[in-house]
């Protein structure tokens, strides 16, 4: 005979039907001490979840944060007003204002050389002095003959007021004393032309002869070159041209100096643009009394455009982006930080502008903002003196140690294994 099996069945009431005390008793799905199971736990756990998201929505960008009684070290600045100027970064090589190649004139043997290789020579210094006596000689002749032709001029003016000579030949006396003199004027210059002297102050190059050497005309002798100013040339795009004018200030920096700018002005601007590099030739002069730069250098120009004396300046390492709104994580006085949004204005290496959303004074962090939420409290490292805020003590941020009975009063069960209330028996 087959066993039988208890059939368990369970009788429901309607709600309507029931008493009092059976409708405050507790039915399956709840404990009789009140606690939900974790299931309605979760249940509640993914609604919070949900509503923070929603409210997460369009915020400005939060760090990962920190436990609210625990002090995060940054690194924070202060905002300030500064000097700035924006720049337009150019390549651009030095030449001398003025520079010549010594070519001899006369065919003669140098006699002296009147400086040394690569020293500084001022104008009219006498540089090369050639043998000079077939041009004295020449020029002694032609004064002779200068002297004659006058005397024979005076005498024929004579003669032509008394009528004894025709003026045929007082024209020919004129024209042989104008002959002399240009003859007289062309020897003055062949003996100058034996001695060759600096036309500016500069400095000369190598020489390419020798006491003793003869030289033909047309030879090169030496060269000379102007130190100071110098002249740098730099290309300016097209775009550009607008916004240059003659006096702007430019800053040079080349590869032998490193870091150090040189100082100049715009002097001239092209009349035209090159239709090949579709460019703007500019120059700008360049103090060079000390002579360290020298003709042929390169180096990176800033042009500088325009300037504010008094602008709100941040380092760039604290501005945050998000969906193209800007922001910065300000520090209030109680050290707890928030997000301000801000209006950006010229960018510089490492710093930013601020037009609007700051103050002259607040304190920002720059360093470290990733560990910090809205509301987080901060403390300052010691970098934050390099940047005018005074670094806070090391132990300042140190948490407080936490009470035993903190973990008792979030109501949760002591030990993981800890049984639950178990659910009322269903009616057989």
């Amino acid at each position: 005979m087959p066993a039988l099996h208890p059939t368990r069945t369970t009788s429901r009431t309607p709600l309507n039907q029931l008493t009092p005390s059976a409708r405050s008793a507790p039915v399956a799905d709840e404990a009789p001490d009140g606690h939900r199971p974790r299931s309605g736990r979760a249940a509640s756990i993914g609604v919070l979840l949900l509503l923070g998201l929603t409210v997460a929505c369009g915020q400005p960008p939060a760090g990962e944060g920190a436990p609210p009684d625990m002090a995060m070290p940054v690194i924070a600045a202060k905002v300030a007003r500064e000097a700035l100027e924006e720049r337009l970064p150019l390549i651009g090589s030095l030449r001398a204002r003025e520079e010549v190649r010594l070519i001899s004139e006369v065919d003669a043997r140098i006699e002296r050389i009147g400086f040394d290789e690569g020293t500084l020579v001022t104008a009219g210094t006498v540089l090369f002095e050639f043998d000079s006596r077939r041009q004295a000689a020449r020029l002694a002749d032609g004064e002779a003959r200068h002297a004659l032709a006058l005397s024979e001029l005076n005498r024929g003016r004579e003669l032509l007021e008394r009528r004894t000579i025709p003026p045929q030949e007082f024209d020919r006396l004129q024209a042989a004393y104008l002959s002399a003199e240009a003859e007289l004027s062309q020897l003055r210059a062949d003996l100058e032309d034996t001695s060759v002297v600096a036309p500016f102050d500069g400095v000369m190059t190598s020489r390419m002869t020798s006491v003793g050497q003869f030289i033909t005309r047309g030879t090169e002798l030496a060269g000379l070159i102007q130190m100071d100013p110098l002249e740098v040339e730099f290309q300016v795009p097209e775009r550009f041209v607008s916004q240059i004018r003659e006096g702007q200030r430019i800053r040079m920096r080349t590869v032998a100096f490193g870091d150090e700018d040189f100082e100049g002005v715009v002097d001239y601007v092209a009349p035209r643009i090159d239709p090949q590099s579709r460019s703007l030739e500019v120059k700008a002069s360049m103090a060079n009394s000390d002579g360290r730069l020298r003709p042929g250098q390169f180096g990176t120009i800033d042009l500088v455009f325009r300037s504010r004396e008094d602008a709100l300046v941040i380092p760039e390492t604290a501005v945050r982006y998000q969906a193209g709104d800007v922001f910065v994580t300000m520090v209030d006085d109680e050290r707890r930080v928030s997000f301000q949004p801000v209006t950006a204005g010229m960018r510089l290496e490492g710093r930013i502008e601020i037009l609007d959303g700051l103050q002259e004074g607040d304190v920002i962090v720059i360093e470290g903002f990733q560990k910090v939420g809205p509301g987080s409290k901060v403390l300052f490292a010691a970098g934050s003196a390099d940047h005018g805020v005074e670094p806070d003590p090391a132990d300042a941020g140190a948490p407080a140690a936490e009470e035993p009975a903190a973990a008792a009063q979030a109501g949760e069960p002591d030990e993981p294994g800890a049984a639950e209330p178990a659910p009322d028996a269903a009616t057989e």
